[in-house]
């Protein structure tokens, strides 16, 4: 029987993950988190730990004679400051992995973000494009993906790199509760041509993504790209309205250079007043949800990947207070009749 540890075990991501992974008949589960959740899973077994503190997680990882880590664990709110995201999102993901390879872990897999590509040459979007991050997150993510190719192969250690498009599920607490309340006082404007699209990831789907990595069982940690659909500005906008309001309201665009230029005066601003902070809002999210910004899934699908999330599916788990159910495939089926 395999024990995974997932970091990051109450997050948007690893909540949805460890979801997905009880859903396929995983019986060893273990759940990284700072404060145990106040209604846990009853299937998992949830570890207090810090993942800065290296001596811990060996600790932990040895204890609980863990065979895999999936660490989702990391900052992402762009208020976070520089320094902090790099004490977590590098040092953090440094620490795990090396305790992960001192406690004879047989695979590490690692969660990274659409964000590593920075300003996008050309969509959709493959492992290949050069990486030129542009905001002190997006650099902890290529800085830890480094990391982590690097130590790996030196000590011989299975596993791959998923990066994530922009993730919505039930925990979300910065793309959807925002987008949704400007869409509830109809101050949130169609941003570049309405009908472009843009790739976005349910959790359940994370899940799917770092198991199909699991089973590939490959020596060489690569990276590949993660989603589960793709969806256009507008229709994201018409459905979020019309699960939330019944009905459609009136309609406003900004053209994308007017959305780039603003996105540019707040990081000016935020770099003047708060210099060792991100801004809230920038080029990087203009371009995510203001221009074409999809991502090929054609090197996760040849490990055998299939999304299972539907742009239906998402905002019903996002908008009504229940989870959605993870979807049963073929797949799964096999899976639970083992």
């Amino acid at each position: 029987m395999t024990r995974i540890l997932v970091t990051g075990a109450t997050g948007c991501s690893g909540k949805g993950v460890i979801h997905y992974l009880l859903s396929q008949g995983f019986e060893d589960v273990h759940g990284l988190v700072r404060q145990v959740p106040s209604i846990p899973y009853s299937d998992v077994s949830y570890i207090q730990g810090d993942i800065t503190n290296k001596k811990q997680m060996q600790e932990i990882l040895v204890t609980n004679q863990i065979d895999s880590v999936w660490h989702l664990a990391g900052a992402v709110h762009p208020h976070t400051k520089k320094a902090l995201f790099h004490k977590i999102n590098v040092e953090g993901t440094q620490n795990v992995l090396e305790a992960s390879i001192n406690a004879d872990v047989s695979s590490f897999l690692f969660t990274s973000s659409i964000a590593v590509y920075g300003k996008i040459e050309e969509t959709p979007i493959v492992e290949d494009h050069p990486l030129k991050p542009l905001g002190n997150y997006a650099k902890s993510k290529v800085e830890s993906e480094s990391i982590v190719k690097q130590l790996s192969s030196e000590a011989g250690l299975r596993g791959g790199i998923i990066r994530l498009s922009t993730v919505l599920g039930k925990e979300d607490r910065h793309f959807f509760p925002i987008v949704s309340k400007l869409i509830k006082a109809n101050i949130f404007p169609i941003m570049g041509n309405p009908n472009h699209n843009f790739s976005i990831i349910h959790p359940y789907d994370i899940g799917r993504a770092l198991e199909t990595i699991f089973h590939a069982n490959q020596m060489k940690i690569d990276s590949y790209n993660a989603i589960s659909t793709d969806i256009s500005m507008k229709k994201m906008i018409l459905d979020i309205e019309m699960y939330m309001k019944g009905k459609n309201r009136f309609k406003y665009y900004l053209p994308y250079p007017i959305v780039y230029f603003f996105a540019w005066l707040v990081e000016m601003f935020t770099h003047v007043i708060t210099p060792n902070k991100d801004p809230i809002f920038n080029r990087e999210y203009a371009q995510l949800i203001g221009k074409e910004c999809t991502m090929n899934i054609d090197k996760l699908k040849g490990l055998g990947y299939t999304p299972m999330m539907n742009q239906e599916k998402i905002f019903q788990d996002m908008i009504y207070p229940d989870p959605v159910p993870v979807p049963i495939t073929r797949k799964n089926k096999i899976a639970q009749s083992r």
